[in-house]
């Protein structure tokens, strides 16, 4: 296959490619289209980099262009409609199937992200499509392809034969568990292009895959007879379009912000050339009517529904370059801090990745609420092991450097964490309340079903005790609008909750002097008691001042006593006081 020079239609930014020159097409050369696109998360065009990109109507006309000179141009959707945002959150895919649907689809592969509401919304997205989908490395529960019949598809295009497969990667980011299989890509991929060979004989071969280039390359690798790899996108306002070993590899923007176009010729010696360029979807392009009238329907009706103000935001939550995947932010403890009131648990925890949106002020509505937490996750409250939270910590912080979705923003607790420590000894430093871990005790914790059950490979809560299941919790968007009313005002601080770097160090023992004789010590006075006192040390120290309880000592133990509606936690060292309310279990 032929490479070449790439035509930069994008005013962005493309990737450098080394341009190989194409045979000469021949006179009765067949010439088709093929126009590709993915992350299609809200119908509405995205505010991206200054500006705004993509949108359905804007789309539809981009490839109604197109379709004017290429009347059998073949459309491909790459996968990724259902969730990731507040509109995915809300309507969990369904406007987008519907626009596309009237745009005229020709083929889509399954995302992670549209199984980001389960299996059964999945399938329902697939039922309401009037395009067909694939995947070719996905098996459902019972070991079987989650799509028995599309695990490759095949389209003619002006008399070229053009046959896909479909792969997805990070199905351990979405809510499925065990229900959903991922394959290795290229062990699937290498089965499913040997079945497509042997039922189709495809003049052309490309593979739709939700990888990153990286997983393209070895899929070229394993598979030269691949002409493309079509790939996720690399960055919300850059397309990429790259030559691998005579493999086109591209990349088109997130949120329908560009289109890919490959133009094909087959020669009749069977030698396929490919030229790739992109194609801007942005304010360049004019709507069409139908379309925005559909962006303006759905924009009106989230706009009434979550614009109710919340409460005042003195101190914006943002969510720089990631922080929250990396490091303690505001927003983190924010989200955390509500998980742990709504249950009343020692500890609250949100996986840094699951937090989708800054909520700047200076209103916090609820919008933002759903912005923040768009994935319908519920939060649960479990009781584990002290072993358990820590195995949880380790597995959560495994690819933090890589800003894996894991790493753990939360409430009632702090951990140090050390990115050059090897894999399972990063954690240090983890105190619960004022208190060092114990891995012997049992900890109540505040956490998504995602978490939960295992989602980012973290396994640290496989045998805790469920006492407010999924099915019982509220969604976490709800617990964040809930505690964002009650504080009416959000203004917080940075409080060393997750410290990044080494452990500290520990001092050298020193030489322990000889022993002196020492005289008996005096006789206790036997304690005086006044009408407030329960003959407790607590409630002495409480009896003053409900809020506020010096520490008592002891043997490193917490002891939690409820005073005048105070939950106090008594250790060794410190003490803490926290207001509860006192709910329902399962509201």
């Amino acid at each position: 296959m032929q490479f070449p020079a790439l035509l930069a239609a994008s005013a962005i930014a493309l990737s450098s490619l080394v341009a190989v020159q194409p045979p000469p097409v021949a006179d009765d050369a067949r010439e088709g289209t093929i126009l590709y696109f993915n992350d299609a998360h809200d119908v509405r065009p995205v505010l991206t980099g200054g500006e705004d990109r993509g949108g359905v109507a804007r789309l539809d006309a981009a490839i109604a262009n197109v379709r004017a000179e290429q009347p059998d141009a073949r459309v491909v959707f790459g996968g990724d409609l259902a969730g990731g945002t507040l509109f995915g959150g809300l309507y969990k895919g369904f406007p987008l199937v519907e626009a596309f649907n009237t745009i005229g689809i020709d083929l889509a592969n399954l995302g992670q992200h549209d199984f980001d509401f389960g299996v059964e919304n999945a399938r329902e997205l697939i039922a309401a499509s009037e395009f067909p989908w694939i995947t070719s490395n996905l098996l459902d529960d019972a070991g079987q392809p989650f799509l028995p019949d599309s695990t490759w598809a095949v389209h003619e295009t002006n008399g070229i034969t053009v046959g896909y497969i479909g792969l997805v990667d990070g199905m351990d980011t979405t809510s499925v568990g065990d229900a959903v299989t991922e394959l290795d890509h290229v062990d699937a991929a290498v089965e499913a292009v040997a079945a497509l060979e042997a039922a189709a004989s495809p003049d052309v071969i490309i593979a739709v895959a939700q990888v990153p280039p990286a997983v393209g390359e070895r899929l070229v690798d394993a598979l030269p007879q691949l002409d493309a790899v079509l790939l996720e996108e690399q960055a919300e306002y850059e397309s990429v379009v790259t030559e691998y070993k005579g493999a086109v590899l591209a990349s088109p923007e997130g949120n329908m912000g560009s289109l890919i176009r490959l133009d094909v010729a087959v020669n009749p010696t069977g030698e396929v050339s490919l030229e790739p360029s992109v194609i801007e979807v942005d304010h360049t392009v004019t709507p069409t009517p139908e379309l925005r009238e559909l962006e303006l329907r759905y924009d009106a009706e989230i706009e009434e529904n979550l614009s109710h103000t919340l409460a005042t935001v003195e101190t914006p939550l943002l969510n720089p370059d990631h922080q929250s995947r990396r490091g303690e932010t505001l927003i983190g403890n924010f989200v955390a801090d509500a998980f742990r009131d709504y249950h009343g648990t020692q500890i609250g925890w949100m996986n840094g990745g699951g937090i989708r949106a800054e909520a700047p002020g200076p209103e916090f509505t609820l919008g933002d609420a759903y912005s923040i937490a768009p994935f319908d996750n519920k939060v649960m409250h479990v009781e584990v092991p002290g072993s358990g939270l820590r195995q949880a910590l380790e597995d959560a912080v495994m690819r933090m450097s890589d800003l894996g979705g894991g790493f753990p923003q939360v409430a009632g607790m702090s951990f140090g964490v050390d990115p050059d420590a090897p894999v399972g000894e990063r954690i240090h430093s983890v105190m619960v309340a004022g208190e060092p871990l114990d891995d012997d005790s049992v900890y109540s914790v505040a956490v998504t079903n995602y978490v939960a059950n295992g989602g980012d490979s973290v396994t640290g809560f496989a045998d805790a005790t469920v006492i407010v299941p999924a099915s019982e919790a509220p969604a976490d968007a709800e617990v964040i609008a809930e505690y964002a009313a009650e504080l009416g005002v959000i203004d917080l601080e940075l409080e060393g909750r997750i410290t990044v770097g080494a452990a500290p160090a520990t001092p050298a023992p020193t030489a322990t002097p000889a022993p002196t004789a020492t005289s008996a010590p005096p006789a206790t006075p036997a304690p005086t008691v006044d009408g407030n006192d329960d003959g407790s040390p607590q409630a002495a120290a409480g009896a003053e001042n409900d809020e506020s309880l010096a520490s008592t000592g002891g043997d490193g133990s917490l002891v939690f006593v409820v005073i005048g509606g105070v939950l106090i936690a008594l250790g060794a060292t410190a003490w803490s006081v926290a207001r509860r309310r006192i709910r329902p279990v399962g509201r």
